[in-house]
């Protein structure tokens, strides 16, 4: 390969990674201003719109059951396993008495993107869709994937940035039931 030929990738690559950091830049910077919320916090009141159709509101304080927020997007390498996991957890808790709420909420994505991504993992738990990322925001989400597990009186119990695994959700759950 000729030196341009090195050059020209390697002058793409940079670009490539200078332009994710700007996206995660303005990601942040679109944060700032916002509340915060934080361990304790009543969680906030939201509405998104439905992959099955309609839209769905949140308001706490809650039924008595805990809910798990996941704010994910496919392009979010660790998305996909945590994904396979939480749909094993909600097929084993779905009927036990209070079992916890899945809400899955896609930031930034389109509808289709969003159809296809689920189609193709399975998923059976809800999916909403945070087109602007106005709820993430909202929520401090500074990266994805984030859980905020939420008791049943509404309270933000657990705050995870990044990946989880069973033996932490179940034992995050169990604390909240």
């Amino acid at each position: 390969m000729s030196m341009f030929g090195l050059h020209h990738i390697r002058g793409s690559l940079i670009s490539l990674r200078l332009g994710w950091a700007v996206m995660a830049l303005a990601l942040l910077s679109s944060c700032s201003g916002q509340p915060i919320l934080g361990l304790g916090d009543k969680a906030t009141s939201f509405e998104v719109k439905s992959l099955i159709g309609g839209s769905f509101v949140f308001r706490p304080p809650l039924s008595g059951s805990p809910h798990i927020l996941y704010f994910w997007a496919d392009w979010c390498p660790r998305c996909e396993d945590d994904f396979r996991l939480m749909e094993k957890l909600y097929q084993r808790l779905q009927t036990e008495p209070h079992a916890p709420r899945f809400l899955a909420i896609d930031v930034g994505q389109s509808e289709e993107h969003v159809q296809n991504f689920v189609k193709r993992m399975k998923i059976s738990f809800p999916v909403y869709m945070d087109h602007d990322g106005k709820v993430a925001r909202s929520y401090g989400v500074k990266g994805l994937p984030t859980y905020f597990l939420i008791d049943g009186q509404g309270s933000i119990k657990h705050i995870i940035l990044g990946w989880a695994d069973e033996k932490t959700l179940l034992g995050k759950i169990g604390k909240m039931r």
